[in-house]
């Protein structure tokens, strides 16, 4: 399926923040910044870590230092949620080190309407970041998950505070599937981890790091270029198109991905809907 680019608008930059020595690991306490003497990392996305063990959730924590001025790439990670949320207020459950929970302080001079562009752009991140390290490919559900073989990976939650129309931070939370080897009964035939897909213990770690890699990458390129080139990932890598399904209200095949991260979906009568929120569900005999 093709889907309309979205146009070409100028290019701009937010301002950058100054990088800061890390607080804490990835996973796990007590690591130590980078010693002295050593050069500086250009990267923004995960200079500071804030490594944590149980908390409410990573979003909790995260509003909070975007709150209290944290800079932009400010990553907290859990080892356990006690009240992690999904799209729709929906839980997020886990036993504790095993699923990769972050949230990253973003700061992006972007209007309100274009926030859920960023979750899109995680979906591409995180999917590149996993079949890195484990030669899977993910597919992208629209609007935000990430599946394999139907069965949910992973997750992605796009939050913002507004100040009018103008967006003045956004705090954008991951989470990945990794060391389940089981799931609740009413879980188990819709949920999949890397653990299961791989048969192997995958590193959290190494994969925080490439997807904070990945998601400063196409971050940057959002900034300078906006949606267009994120647009082209997307559609490479989704599993939406095609299918026949409900959303939004209306019922047909989803055709395409508009300019804006908006879901095409072309009903019985050959009328297109614009499809901007919501979930998206397989139609019966679809």
């Amino acid at each position: 399926m093709t889907s309309p680019p979205p146009p070409d608008r100028p290019p701009f930059r937010a301002p950058a923040s100054p990088a800061q020595p890390g607080v804490g690991g990835r996973f796990g306490r007590g690591a130590k910044p980078p010693p002295e003497g050593s050069p500086p990392s250009k990267k923004r996305f995960g200079a500071v870590v804030h490594a944590l063990g149980e908390v409410d959730s990573t979003q909790a924590v995260a509003r909070a230092l975007a709150d209290d001025r944290a800079p932009e790439g400010t990553v907290v990670t859990a080892e356990h949620q006690r009240a992690g949320r999904g799209r729709g207020g929906r839980s997020w459950l886990d036993r504790p080190g095993e699923a990769l929970l972050c949230s990253v302080v973003l700061r992006p001079a972007i209007d309100a309407a274009e926030v859920p562009q960023l979750a899109l752009l995680a979906a591409v991140a995180v999917a590149e970041a996993v079949e890195a390290l484990t030669g899977l490919a993910p597919g992208i559900k629209w609007p935000n998950d990430l599946v394999v073989e139907d069965r949910k990976l992973a997750g992605i939650l796009a939050e913002a505070a507004t100040d009018s129309r103008a967006v003045t931070r956004v705090i954008l939370g991951m989470g990945i599937n990794v060391s389940q080897r089981e799931f609740p009964v009413d879980l188990a035939a819709r949920a999949t981890s890397l653990a299961l897909l791989t048969g192997r213990e995958v590193d959290r770690g190494a994969l925080l790091d490439g997807l904070l890699t990945r998601l400063e990458h196409w971050y940057d390129i959002y900034l300078d270029h906006g949606f267009k080139p994120i647009h082209a990932e997307w559609c490479r890598r989704t599993v939406t198109l095609g299918r026949t399904v409900v959303a939004g209200g209306a019922q047909g095949t989803a055709v395409g991905l508009d300019h804006d991260g908006a879901l095409l979906v072309r009903d019985a009568a050959h009328r297109t809907h614009r499809v901007v929120a919501g979930e998206v569900l397989d139609a019966p005999g679809g």
